[in-house]
């Protein structure tokens, strides 16, 4: 059983037909619209509401941002890659998936999925091993865009990359300095966008597989942006192009 908090995420558990959640607890504080409208539907679904208070809501959640509505839940449903390639966004007629090389912080991935789910991504891929896998707090950080856009999680990302590219996927790695100006690059193809770990960046068999190497031009100092910050730009990028290549 896994946790999940937070108006949002629960919100868009309780929408979905199976929502895999067994108990609700609200916050003897919380008594506005929201937290209403969440205990109403719970209790149509039958998955029984018990109010405690906030201290005891933090000691469950391990901290103090679950904003009064922790939900128990089955442990959190990853695709497999064929399932995720299905997924493609009604916004464009080329698939788009988000490869992420070890990314630690689950902040980073929550929003990142944010992102990829607000852009029209047909679903992201995370290593196994060596990588933050979706929690609760990243569900959190995503908003519950963790709980709506699939989430493939492979054992080998080398072996992954070849697989897509025998599906005819083109490889696009982003870098902070040295890839090809964002701006510049054609996205009109099957994508795989693949960006690296926060320390690191790709790793080099991985960087060796890429098809195209990207960077986002920069004004400041810093020698690159946030994953998740360069995660976003690239995506809207891509989503606008795309969305304008759509109008005609």
């Amino acid at each position: 059983m896994e946790k999940v908090y937070g108006i949002n995420p629960i919100k868009i558990l309780l929408c979905q037909p199976d929502s895999g959640l067994v108990k609700l607890y609200v916050s003897s504080g919380r008594d506005d619209s929201a937290a209403g409208e969440i205990v109403t539907v719970a209790r149509q679904k039958n998955i029984p509401v018990e109010i405690k208070n906030r201290q005891e809501l933090n000691k469950l959640t391990g901290n103090k941002n679950h904003q009064g509505v922790v939900g128990i839940c089955k442990s959190y449903a990853y695709c497999n890659l064929d399932e995720l390639l299905k997924k493609r966004s009604k916004f464009s007629k080329f698939d788009l998936v988000l490869i992420l090389d070890n990314i630690m912080d689950p902040q980073n991935l929550g929003s990142i999925i944010r992102s990829a789910y607000c852009l029209g991504t047909n679903g992201v891929i995370i290593p196994a091993d060596r990588a933050a896998p979706v929690t609760a707090a990243v569900i959190k950080a995503s908003a519950g865009g963790a709980l709506q856009i699939p989430v493939a999680r492979v054992g080998n990302l080398s072996r992954t990359v070849d697989y897509l590219k025998e599906k005819g996927f083109w490889v696009f790695g982003a870098e902070a300095r040295g890839g090809k100006d964002l701006r510049e690059v054609d996205f009109n193809c099957s994508t795989a966008l693949l960006l690296g770990g926060e320390a690191k960046g790709i790793r080099p068999l991985l960087r060796k597989k890429c098809d195209f190497l990207l960077s986002i031009p920069m004004a400041g100092s810093f020698d690159s942006f946030n994953v998740a910050v360069a995660t976003g730009i690239i995506l809207y990028e891509i989503f606008r192009r795309r969305s304008e290549a759509a109008k005609y």
